[in-house]
């Protein structure tokens, strides 16, 4: 999409459309009129200062004297801000950058906002790692009160297998929100649980409760981190290390370092558990 336009009769239409997905702003000028021309640049250097953020639509009301006459324009420049479809503001004459500034940010999305679009870029790109951590921004910045954002941040975690913080997410959503989407992900949560205690992990834990030695920690620890059971894992490793950093000759905190090491930064649980590592060092 591009930003900047030029508008016609041709395409006016189509940049009214955009209005009720995109803020527009509507700035009405005359090539003859020195204000407007300096009200044209300042708003084209808003526009590169705040990218994709808003519509700049400039009309030339010496060449488009009727969608001039449309929005009853009697003067240039005259600008108009819309947000959600529908005109919110509107100045005759020339503003200062500041006073354009403060009616600008009425209209341009907030932080959460941006960073959920950000997020949403990364996710048809299939870049669900860099999307976490602006899913997890968007939704703390609405006070989690937003339950599309934590819906979509469940759902994120759940495509890469994270099975506790997606249950953890999904268990702060308020309950009148939690519709069929919510039920939909708790059944997918449902299903990686069954399809991830497997008989391998199902022997590994019987032989743990019969005979709790660190080297059995370890392996079923591995199988654990395998089937993406990553807070089981880390905090049946931890135990052991409470108790003694040098269990198993080391290999306990060397799986479980190992184990930190492939979850990657983006998940929350691996800073957890680095500070509680962090506190038996140090």
């Amino acid at each position: 999409m591009d930003y900047l336009i030029q508008v016609n009769e041709t395409n006016f239409n189509e940049v009214i459309n955009a209005a009720a997905d995109v803020p527009v702003v509507f700035h009405f000028l005359s090539p003859r009129e020195p204000s407007s021309l300096e009200m044209d640049a300042l708003l084209r250097r808003l526009a590169d200062e705040y990218p994709k953020q808003f519509l700049l639509a400039l009309v030339n009301c010496d060449e488009q004297p009727m969608i001039a006459a449309q929005f009853r324009v009697q003067a240039v420049p005259t600008t108009y801000f819309f947000a959600n479809g529908q005109p919110v503001d509107a100045v005759q004459g020339s503003i200062s950058e500041q006073d354009l500034r403060i009616r600008l940010k009425t209209i341009l999305p907030k932080e959460e906002e941006l960073q959920f679009a950000q997020a949403l870029e990364l996710l048809e790109a299939e870049q669900y790692e860099q999307a976490l951590p602006l899913l997890k921004s968007a939704w703390e910045l609405t006070d989690k009160k937003q339950s599309d954002f934590g819906l979509l941040y469940a759902e994120t975690h759940i495509a890469l297998k994270h099975i506790e913080p997606a249950k953890a997410i999904l268990a702060q959503i308020p309950l009148q929100d939690r519709d069929s989407r919510w039920q939909g992900l708790q059944d997918q949560i449902t299903l990686l649980e069954q399809a991830a205690d497997s008989p391998e992990i199902q022997q590994l834990q019987q032989d743990y409760a019969r005979n709790k030695s660190p080297e059995i920690a370890v392996k079923l620890a591995n199988q654990l981190h395998q089937v993406a059971r990553h807070q089981e894992a880390l905090t049946l490793l931890f135990e052991w290390l409470e108790q003694d950093l040098t269990a198993g000759n080391g290999e306990v905190k060397t799986q479980f370092l190992a184990i930190l090491s492939a979850m990657g930064n983006a998940d929350p649980l691996v800073a957890t558990f680095r500070r509680r590592l962090y506190s038996l060092l140090y």
